[in-house]
This record gives structure tokens, C-alpha cells and sequence, in this order.
């Protein structure tokens, strides 16, 4: 094939596609508003935002936007191999499945992450372990002073009173009638 006929081809098959697109019924967001409409050229043949084509929009509802929110889909990807998906469909699907194996590692403690976490939290637990005992020998020894701080104030309030009661009678000697 010539230059010029590879030209040619190309041109022929730009302008089929063209003629294609035009042929088909029109979708949202392919149409102009009002205001563009009067603006616009009559050769223009693009849509109002390219962003939204049929392609966009097949891609947009075949791909999942939340994985938790929308249900996993294992039996589409055994049905279509691999090769069959595009580039952007086979990489979200790997992104998606190393998401899940990370998950499930970090979940049974595997991971680098994981096990910095379990590290992490018992050192924690062994600090709170240690906080508890010490908080308990110390309530611990506050009771038993208090015990023996009651017990003296007792043993005094008993000698008071013993020598209230017996030591008055002893230096009174005899009541007078």
C-alpha cells in the first residue's frame, strides 16, 4: 500500500465513523443546551462535554464504584479470561483483589502493619497490667493505714476515757452528803 492510500483508507474510515456517530439516537449530555445551539456552527459534530460519551458511560456502569457497597462479581471475571477485559478493567480488578489478600492478611496478622499493631497494643496492655497492680498495692496500703490509723485513734480514745472514768474516782476520795 502507498502513502497515499494508507490516507485515503484512514480518511474514508474517519468519515464512516463519522456518518456512524451522527446515525445514532442522541444520548444525554450529547445535546447542545438552547443557548449553545444558537451559538454553535452547523459543521461542529462533537457532543456539548466530551466526557460524556456512550463509551464513558459504559465504563462508568460496568466497573463498580464502591467494592463494599456493590456485590463482587466472581463468576463475570471466570467467564470473560483475562485477556479479554481491557487495560482499565483488568487493572481495577487486580487493584480490587490485592486490596482483598491485604485485607485478609492484615486481618490474620501478617502483615508488617499488623504486626506492629499487635506489638503496639501489648506493650499497652502490658503498661495497664502494670498501672492496675500498682494501683491496687497502692489502695491496698492506704487501707491498712487507715486500719492502724483508726486503730490508734481508738486505743487513745480508750485511755481518755479510762482515765476519765477510773483516774477521777481514785483522787476525789469521798463524796461529801
Amino acid at each position: 500500500m502507498t502513502r497515499e492510500q494508507r490516507r485515503a483508507a484512514a480518511k474514508a474510515k474517519k468519515e464512516a465513523a463519522i456518518r456512524k456517530k451522527q446515525n445514532k439516537p442522541a444520548a444525554p449530555g450529547d445535546l447542545p443546551t438552547s443557548s449553545e445551539e444558537e451559538s454553535e456552527s452547523e459543521d461542529d459534530i462533537g457532543p456539548a462535554n466530551p466526557n460524556h460519551t456512550a463509551k464513558s458511560r459504559s465504563q462508568a456502569s460496568a466497573l463498580p464504584v464502591d467494592p463494599a457497597a456493590a456485590p463482587a462479581k466472581p463468576s463475570s471475571s471466570k467467564t470473560t479470561p483475562m485477556s479479554q477485559l481491557s487495560r482499565r478493567e483488568r487493572e481495577a480488578l487486580q487493584a480490587q483483589q490485592a486490596k482483598e489478600r491485604y485485607q485478609k492478611m492484615h486481618a490474620e496478622g501478617k502483615t508488617d502493619e499488623a504486626k506492629a499493631d499487635l506489638a503496639r497494643l501489648s506493650l499497652i496492655r502490658e503498661k495497664r497490667e502494670q498501672e492496675a497492680a500498682r494501683r491496687k498495692a497502692e489502695k491496698e496500703e492506704k487501707e491498712e493505714a487507715e486500719k492502724l490509723r483508726v486503730a490508734e485513734m481508738d486505743q487513745r480514745e480508750r485511755k481518755k476515757r479510762e482515765a476519765a472514768l477510773g483516774g477521777g474516782g481514785a483522787k476525789g476520795g469521798k463524796k461529801k452528803a
